[in-house]
């Protein structure tokens, strides 16, 4: 696919890999699922595997500590010490700019996750609702009734009954199963509904019912370092550090402006 360029980190085969299932977390309301998928990879330390870099991600240059970088996915591997199963996760620094870029991404992660024998995929994100509660309920929809009622009679999750799912973190469980057969899992963490409407929004609350979530799911070596006291500074550090950024960009103004009207709007 000529849009679509990959950078190799790691030679892996399929037969070293030990029932292998995928954990994926794309940019969307609050980035609620981007971050646990960010802190499962740095708590398990997975090593990058692949960088995907896709020309219908926005065009512009990332600045990290003085660095330039292009807007890309990356698959990492975590190789699970007791030979039980490993995991491939998978995150983005955006979602594709297009409807037919999204479905381009997504076509491609199958395709990546089928090669290497993925057996169940699933994708977390956000769920908002009006008020949320201060220990905020998973909601749960899969490709397969087996899976939700798993999630939903083991770890007390609620099933989503209607809606739609905007964006990679929907289409890639789904092109699965209808091309591969791999089953696939969304788990949505609730929000309250204003991180729908302000971008500005960072519910770290939501992030770490996900992260233990999974951690009580698949059995992984992880501890639980976010008390109340540590989520609250960090969710403190994360706006400083928004509003230090504001500051710095308001000289600069941008050609055009996007409108209310025009806004994505992932779950």
């Amino acid at each position: 696919m000529d849009s679509i360029r990959t950078i190799p980190f790691l030679n892996l085969s399929k037969e070293e890999l030990k029932n292998p299932i995928c954990i994926q977390g794309m940019p969307g309301i609050a980035d609620i699922g981007k971050f646990a998928v960010d802190q499962l990879i740095g708590l398990l330390k997975a090593k990058k595997f692949l960088e995907i870099i896709f020309n219908d991600y926005p065009a512009g240059a990332i600045i990290d500590n003085s660095i330039l970088s292009t807007p890309k996915a990356e698959i990492l591997y975590w190789k699970d010490p007791k030979e039980k199963q490993d995991i491939f996760f998978i995150t983005a620094d955006a979602q594709a700019m297009s409807p037919k870029g999204i479905y381009e991404i997504s076509d491609f992660i199958v395709n990546f996750l089928h090669e290497y024998g993925i057996k169940l995929i699933i994708s977390l994100g956000a769920f908002p609702v009006k008020k949320s509660n201060s220990i905020p309920n998973v909601f749960i929809t899969a490709t397969c009734e087996n899976r939700i009622n798993e999630f939903t009679t083991k770890y007390d999750c609620t099933r989503v009954k209607k809606g739609v799912i905007i964006g990679a973190n929907g289409l890639v469980p789904t092109l699965a199963q209808a091309f591969h057969k791999i089953e696939g899992v969304v788990l949505l963490a609730e929000t309250d509904n204003s991180a729908l409407m302000n971008d500005d929004i960072t519910d770290l609350n939501a992030s770490v019912n996900l992260l233990r979530l999974i951690g009580k799911y698949l059995s992984l070596p992880i501890l639980d370092k976010f008390s109340p006291q540590k989520i609250q500074e960090m969710t403190k550090n994360l706006e400083i550090k928004r509003k230090m950024l504001e500051e710095e960009i308001e000289p600069f103004h941008p050609i055009a402006e996007t409108s209310e009207g025009q806004k994505s709007l992932y779950i």
